[in-house]
């Protein structure tokens, strides 16, 4: 069975949960729209969102028929190279006790995707705690975190990292959802801001497999790093669902076909008519009909040919290369 590396915690923090919604965040069109989308109420947002999301996510990897378990991703707030945090430039915090108490209540659907920011003065004991509560990797993004990886405050983190064998799941390339809170930092995201850590041994995931601008690097740095892999989540969004078709050309004929790990970016949605030119419309109109978005995502990547058994193999290598058992993270 597979895992998907991708999937976002969220809320409003209603429910003690700790989560922080930035006011310039609740304002973007990627907001509005997703929490349209996800039907949420206004009595939801103030009274039990934050349970209604991890339950919603659970009985959706449960109904896909294909996915064991879920990588819920929590997201750190900014802090500066100082080590203090600054809320107000943090358009999302989902604190690692919600992940951690998510996990706990859904252990058989969810894994722990917590985020550490690296310039964190305490980042040694969050991680310790985190390992201690059995995370499976660290998520970042770097353009609204405010982490430069290949800064020096980074490098003692890669080097936990790697003595804890946790992989680091990073988005690369532009970002869409989330805005730059200041100007510059979409620097951030660029692929070869990854070879710090890759050339350190840390084993390095990059979110959206270098689409929408930077397949062929990926390809290059996958040649390069036997510790590289790639996330194939949010690829059938306006952002970057004509990128992807290239994505999935170029990798059938090169190592990435070896390196992609299936994720979805869940809530982001699923939008197969982007694509009916490439599936055609008998194609687009059977998928459509899906209503689990995970296994809607899936059908379409298995029309472009990676499916399921693909994503099985290069998720088993690696586990393997973190030393870990694969019925322990994968079965339930």
């Amino acid at each position: 069975m597979v895992i998907d590396f991708h999937v976002h915690l969220a809320g409003s923090g209603c429910a003690q949960s700790g989560i922080i919604l930035g006011k310039s965040f609740e304002k973007r069109p990627a907001f509005l729209y997703l929490k349209y989308s996800q039907k949420i109420s206004k009595e939801q947002m103030l009274s039990d969102i934050d349970l209604i999301w991890i339950k919603r996510i659970s009985d959706l990897v449960m109904s896909s028929d294909f996915l064991t378990k879920a990588v819920v991703l929590c997201f750190d707030s900014v802090y500066n190279e100082n080590g203090d945090q600054n809320l107000d430039l943090s358009q999302l915090y989902v604190p690692n006790d919600w992940g951690i108490f998510a996990t706990q209540k859904f252990k058989d659907t969810f894994l722990l995707g917590a985020s550490v920011h690296p310039y964190r003065k305490d980042f040694l004991d969050e991680l310790e705690k985190c390992n201690k509560n059995n995370v499976f990797l660290i998520k970042w993004l770097p353009s609204a975190m405010g982490i430069d990886p290949e800064h020096k405050l980074c490098l003692p983190f890669y080097e936990a990292l790697k003595y804890f064998k946790i992989p680091l799941l990073s988005h690369a390339d532009r970002e869409f959802t989330f805005g730059e809170p200041i100007s510059g930092w979409l620097k951030f995201n660029h692929l070869k801001k990854l070879k710090v850590p890759l050339e350190m041994g840390v084993n390095v995931i990059a979110a959206h497999a270098g689409t929408p601008s930077q397949i062929e690097l990926a390809v290059e740095m996958a040649n390069q790093y036997e510790n590289f892999y790639l996330d194939t989540s949010g690829l059938f969004n306006p952002s970057r669902a004509r990128s992807a078709v290239k994505l999935f050309r170029i990798a059938q004929k090169s190592v990435l076909k070896e390196r992609l790990l299936f994720g979805t970016d869940w809530p982001v949605p699923v939008f197969p008519l982007l694509l009916v030119d490439k599936t055609g419309i008998s194609f687009y109109k059977e998928v459509s009909k899906i209503s689990n978005p995970f296994l809607r995502d899936i059908r379409l990547k298995e029309h472009f040919g990676f499916h399921i058994e693909g994503f099985k193999k290069n998720q088993e290598r690696l586990l393997t290369m973190l030393g870990r058992s694969h019925t322990e993270e994968v079965l339930t």
